[in-house]
């Protein structure tokens, strides 16, 4: 369990003047969590009564090198799903230039959106429905995001993409975070402005007038000298390295999760937030309007946990007792209590993780305050989390104390132990009494999403093992995954190490997701399969 520590030295609700010191006095802390989650590098700034208090940069930015070189405030790092603040500001900005409203539908604004299973429902889903994680539609990431950070299926096809996702609960009935959803808000953005590319809208409306010179939502950024590399961590610790995420202004999801930024535009950014909820300026107010329904809560994400959080759009709400962290990798890990004994605290934040990158964001407007924290790591636990509530924590004078040290090393133990837990022990609690392998020519052949032809599976003969298949997603050459022989017709895809999982980014998934379900017709021929995905039976259709 974690700790509670009730010796904190700042009376709740308190801001000293020493706010800086402070916080100082935690960096070797942070250094401690840092260690336990393995992050190779991480960048830090705290806003605290309008000022920048503290910047930090520790670690490196690439490990290969022999200088090690440590990042810096300026140092790029995908901010993965921080992008959809942006998304959300891009719709707002054009919904003040009255080209649309957020109660406006999707079908209004793009007629070629007609949801495959209830056209007469989703009619009535609207910008706000999509960017508050409220349709109750499934994301698709298997097919769209897939191993190593790839992309899977072409930007142009998101329409059909949205046309066709399962519907896991009924419009506006509950939470169920979307990323391909904020994709289509992208494309929305584009038809609405005129502009071909949503990222260069971003660019002329927001990233230009806040002085954010070094954020881009372009993958050109890659090559930047200052770049900081994207690693998995492996079980032992060990970083290793994967090509950066290809989420972007010019691929299908980059709308959730393709921006590049730093800790100084990161900042740059939160003070325009923050002046949002106060007075403004005429800089700011063309940006993010005053008191922005941007913030307004719209979904809640758990109602049977008040303290859960609610989701605006594209922000957290929080407001103390509070866990944090509704979106970080951490929540499924260790949730603690913040502010128990506190007077209450109104946060809005939020968390990214895509492969080899976790950051944190939170803007606390009655103190006029704000956190960022970027990593270049996708740690045993997420880093950038811990250590941004533990400077939520210590600005604010929050009480009792939370110890995030045993946090994060309760959920690094949780995390190594996700394989065994999550995948091997109930596989094995599952199967049923083992059967004998079918033929394995039986199954080869292309296996179409239904009422989606541009994803698809093509099952092959394992070449390297006569006992086992081969499924490769969208016929993707470095998308193979090796399919082993479960019971009658069922195969698992799961990789044999939770190393080989982490090497290929496969980390946040549970053990029905590894599996393949073949069906057949009366006569015995393998027709079909079904690929459960987050609780959803996607079902595909045998063409060849």
């Amino acid at each position: 369990m974690w700790l509670f520590r009730r010796d904190s030295g700042l009376a709740a609700g308190s801001l000293p003047s020493n706010i800086e010191k402070l916080l100082r006095n935690r960096i070797a802390l942070w250094e401690k969590i840092r260690s336990v989650t393995g992050q190779p590098g991480m960048s830090i700034g705290v806003i605290s009564q309008g000022q920048e208090v503290l910047k930090h940069n520790a670690g490196v930015i690439d490990t290969t090198t022999t200088t090690g070189r440590t990042p810096n405030s300026d140092t790029l790092y995908c901010i993965a799903s921080l992008s959809k603040a942006f998304m959300a500001a891009s719709l707002d900005i054009l919904v003040r230039k009255g080209k649309a409203s957020w109660d406006s539908t999707v079908q209004s604004i793009l007629p070629e959106f007609c949801h495959n299973q209830k056209s007469a429902e989703y009619q009535g889903m609207t910008l706000r429905d999509i960017c508050s994680h409220r349709t109750g539609l499934l994301s698709l990431d298997e097919i769209t995001q897939g191993l190593d950070g790839r992309i899977l299926i072409d930007k142009k096809d998101v329409v059909k993409v949205c046309n066709a996702m399962p519907i896991k609960h009924d419009l506006r009935s509950g939470f169920l975070y979307n990323n391909g959803l904020y994709e289509l808000a992208g494309h929305i953005v584009e038809k609405l402005s005129g502009y071909s590319n949503w990222g260069d809208f971003q660019r002329d409306h927001i990233f230009e007038p806040l002085g954010m010179e070094r954020t881009t939502a372009f993958k050109d950024s890659d090559t930047d000298k200052n770049f900081a590399k994207p690693y998995m961590i492996l079980t032992d610790g060990t970083p290793s390295y994967i090509p950066p995420t290809e989420l972007s202004a010019d691929s299908m999801n980059g709308g959730s999760g393709g921006i590049r930024s730093s800790v100084n535009d990161l900042l740059k950014w939160c003070h325009c937030l923050l002046a949002s909820f106060g007075g403004g300026s005429s800089k700011t107010d063309a940006v993010v309007g005053h008191k922005s329904p941007i913030f307004n809560r719209c979904t809640i994400a758990d109602p049977e946990d008040a303290e859960a959080g609610d989701y605006c759009t594209g922000w957290c709400h929080h407001r103390t007792p509070a866990k944090l962290g509704l979106i970080s990798p951490n929540r499924d890990l260790v949730s603690p209590v913040l502010g128990a004994a506190s007077p209450s605290l109104l946060l809005y934040g939020h968390q990214g993780d895509v492969p080899g990158y976790t950051c944190n964001i939170y803007v606390i407007p009655d103190s006029n305050s704000a956190v960022v924290v970027l990593s270049n790591g996708t740690g045993h636990g997420d880093a950038t989390d811990w250590i941004a509530q533990d400077i939520i924590q210590t600005i604010s004078g929050l009480q009792p104390e939370v110890d995030f040290l045993s946090a994060a090393k309760e959920a690094a133990k949780l995390y190594l132990d996700q394989y065994e837990v999550d995948f091997r022990d109930p596989l094995e609690k599952h199967r049923i009494d083992p059967s004998p392998s079918p033929a394995l020519e039986d199954f080869p052949g292309r296996y179409v999403m239904n009422n989606l032809n541009v994803a698809f599976i093509d099952v092959v003969l394992d070449t390297a093992d006569s006992n086992n298949l081969q499924m490769m997603v969208n016929g993707c050459q470095d998308q193979k995954l090796v399919l082993k022989h479960y019971n009658y017709d069922v195969f698992s895809h799961l990789p044999d190490s939770y190393d080989e999982c982490l090497k290929r980014a496969l980390y946040r998934a549970d053990w029905l997701s590894v599996l393949i379900f073949f069906t057949r017709d009366d006569k015995g021929k393998v027709k079909g399969c079904y690929w459960n995905m987050n609780g959803v039976d996607v079902s595909f259709t045998r063409r060849g």
